[in-house]
């Protein structure tokens, strides 16, 4: 009678341990199942060129997905990291053609105005959700519009061109577009670097830890004597400030200083949607910077293999929304197993 019971745990424990893995680990099986399928569907997407050019354009997806990966795992959401990011770029544009135009130094001065404008609107969140205990959603979702006005304001609407005429704009555009050995572009390594000092951080520090732990359960985290009005504010600072620097990068990749990138992008709805995808639950408490990438790269390998067989935005829209259902539904099934 024993030998048959053990018989029966060991048939059906083979069975949950792959069940169990396959939904603690459904980024990384999604991720691996759309490069096995796109390299087959297309000749030219496992290519050098290709590779590096999904990477380029996503360094300003995964500057966005970091702040907001932040803001979650405190049971928050940031929204207004478009129009921040936006508005960024058009501050920094305005700063370069006004004193940049002989002297390359302006461009420091520049960035450094688009990150004070994207932290002190990110610490206006922080300091609204975590002191005055307003719905994150509601007050990010305000300063969205916000932010959307200020770009618009301070050019009347017009866009800035960022020439070569400007001294300051050209190491801008030369970082935003260069390649270094083998075609790597330099700004990959940048984001690249910036990762790893983010998943270092998560990991290791206590920072990281009780970001967790406000999430998890923000009254007891009070209790045990932990500022959790400090993190809370901090983390919705640092996404103001990585919204803005993408913001940067974007006016230097296009040359271009436009308020419409404020009110035009998807950088939110992207980064909420990589954040689920990578396995950062909403209601706070739980995420890696890993699967966080993961879940950005996954949506540009949805764009990169429709966008080389030619298929139009509408059903690529259809395509990002099914797999985030599909991650939303693994991710609940794990919280139900535990």
């Amino acid at each position: 009678m024993n030998n048959s019971k053990t018989n029966t745990r060991s048939a059906v424990k083979p069975a949950q341990i792959i069940k169990t893995g396959i939904i603690k680990y459904n980024a990384p099986i999604i991720f691996l199942i759309l490069i096995i399928t796109s390299s087959i569907i297309s000749e030219y997407f496992l290519t050098v060129r290709n590779i590096f050019n999904v990477l380029l354009q996503q360094t300003p997806y995964l500057f966005v997905s970091l702040g907001v990966m932040l803001t979650i795992m405190t049971s928050g959401i940031d929204l207004s990291v478009g129009s921040v990011a936006g508005a960024s770029g058009v501050l920094a544009a305005i700063v370069i053609t006004a004193f940049g135009r002989d002297n390359t130094w302006i461009l420091l001065p520049a960035i450094c105005c688009a990150l004070v404008f994207g932290c002190l609107i990110g610490l206006i969140n922080g300091l609204l959700v975590s002191k005055m205990r307003m719905a994150p959603f509601i007050v990010t979702l305000a300063m969205m519009s916000i932010g959307q006005g200020i770009a618009f304001m301070m050019t009347n609407g017009a866009q800035i061109q960022l020439t070569s005429a400007f001294a300051a704009a050209k190491p801008l555009t030369w970082f935003a577009t260069v390649r270094i050995a083998f075609g790597v572009p330099l700004a990959v390594v940048v984001i690249a670097v910036i990762v790893i000092i983010f998943w270092f951080i998560m990991r290791y520090t206590s920072f990281g830890r009780f970001v967790l732990a406000v999430g998890s359960n923000e009254a007891a985290t009070h209790l045990a004597g932990i500022n959790v009005v400090k993190y809370k504010t901090l983390v919705y600072t640092i996404s103001g400030g990585l919204a803005s620097l993408a913001g940067v990068f974007v006016a230097g990749r296009t040359a271009l200083g436009a308020p419409a990138i404020a009110r035009d992008n998807d950088y939110a709805l992207t980064a909420v949607a990589a954040c689920v995808i990578g396995g950062v639950m909403l209601e706070g408490g739980k995420g890696t910077v890993g699967f966080t990438i993961i879940g950005v790269l996954i949506l540009a390998l949805i764009t990169n293999i429709m966008n080389l067989l030619a298929i139009a935005s509408y059903p690529q829209l259809v395509a990002k929304g099914c797999i985030i259902i599909l991650a939303i539904f693994l991710s609940k099934l794990g919280q139900n197993k535990e």
